[in-house]
């Protein structure tokens, strides 16, 4: 139960899992078995083959080795019968191979010893195993759940730990984590500080969350999701920008009408190419969900320069403008100094709040925000976080 080790002992002898490789379009799975010291010495070692899993196309050694079900531990895997002095501490190293990619997985092993007694442990093989995995998510809503179009937070530490031992993940550019475990039960959290270089504290300093702690029971071959929703704390970030504890590098619109303007006549002084403001564009494009901006081909600049200068002051119209300047402003490199997760962040929360629509390339569909006060407080933090005078309005 809980956490697989590289090394366990079975039966008094050590099982180390070696790793798992993947070349010439197969998958081996590598064990060093030694002794402890301990009699007697070993007879047999078996690895599982769980049903997720065919059969091996190599196996080493070859000698003494076979396929069976185990008719007193009930597994049906590889099993050699290999004799290993209990005072052998290099130990002897036996590997299995599959086609394919084959996933690192929880599975059985046995050991038995001349003595006739047999024991049973988890190690690292191939593809079964139990899994608590879930996400780290904008939660837009701020209702816990994880809803469509509400996506991750990279860059997240999340603990899990069975009461004895803990381990550690990451979440990927998606949000996602995934912990491969036992069969037990598992408390999961997110920690509000942590040793490592991480966005747990900007998390936790800018954004409000529902729990950060769950406790979770997995069997066997089971997948438990465990998600965490955090909102941004749109008010506190927007008053650390005007006091100056952020500081931002942002510009306003006016500043990227002209410069996309200058880009389009090909000015001599524009401070950007037509060719790396299309770039910028087109990294726009793959922020978070696909909505709100896609632009036709060859007509990105003409399109964006339409949203840039829409002076209605309807709410939405404010939002998607302020929103276009903040995204410019990311990937031309004008952020939060020394927090550009954050600004990641902020503009994920504000695509959101904006609402889903699915426009073709090319095409403006005006949005439905989610929630009025929401999209005023995402105008306004956007706003400041452009550099903007008055926490948001327009600055023709």
């Amino acid at each position: 139960m809980g956490f697989v080790p590289d090394q366990t002992v079975i039966n008094n002898f050590n099982v180390h899992f070696d790793g798992r490789t993947v070349a010439g379009g197969n998958t081996t799975f590598t064990y060093t078995v030694s002794g402890t010291g301990v009699d007697p010495s070993m007879s047999h070692f078996t690895i599982e083959l769980p049903p997720c899993v065919g059969a091996p196309v190599a196996f080493s050694p070859v000698g003494g080795a076979n396929i069976n079900t185990n008719q007193e531990s009930g597994i049906y895997g590889l099993e050699w019968h290999s004799s290993i002095d209990e005072n052998n501490v290099v130990g002897v190293v036996f590997s299995v191979t599959f086609a394919g990619d084959v996933p690192l997985g929880i599975v059985r092993s046995e050991v038995k010893t001349d003595g006739g007694q047999s024991e049973t442990g988890l190690v690292y093989g191939p593809c079964a195993g139990s899994h608590v995995a879930g996400s780290v998510f904008v939660d837009a809503d701020n209702n816990g759940v994880h809803g469509v179009g509400e996506v991750g937070i990279a860059n997240v530490t999340v603990v899990i730990t069975d009461g004895t031992g803990s381990q550690s993940a990451t979440t990927d550019a998606s949000g996602s984590y995934d912990f491969l475990v036992g069969p037990g039960t598992y408390t999961v959290s997110v920690a509000a500080a942590t040793p490592a270089d991480d966005f747990n504290e900007d998390l936790f300093a800018s954004f409000i969350y529902d729990v950060t702690s769950r406790s979770v029971t997995v069997g066997a071959n089971e997948v438990v999701d465990s998600d965490f929703g955090f909102e941004p704390k749109s008010d506190k970030i927007q008053a650390d920008l005007e006091a100056g504890t952020l500081v931002t590098t942002g510009k306003p619109t006016r500043y990227w009408k002209s410069a996309l303007s200058s880009a389009q006549r090909g000015a001599k002084n524009a401070p950007y190419t037509a060719a790396q403001v299309v770039a910028f564009l087109q990294q726009i494009e793959g922020i978070g969900s696909p909505d709100p901006f896609q632009f036709g081909t060859g007509t990105e600049i003409a399109e964006a320069l339409a949203i840039l200068s829409d002076n209605r002051k309807d709410l939405e119209v404010r939002l998607r403008k302020e929103l276009l300047t903040s995204e410019l402003n990311y990937v031309a490199g004008n952020s939060i100094v020394g927090q550009t997760d954050l600004h990641l962040v902020i503009l994920l929360w504000a695509e959101e709040v904006l609402g889903p629509s699915t426009p073709p390339a090319g095409v403006i569909v005006p949005m439905a925000i989610r929630d009025l006060s929401d999209g005023t407080s995402a105008t306004g933090l956007l706003g400041t976080l452009n550099g903007s005078t008055g926490g948001g309005g327009t600055d023709e």
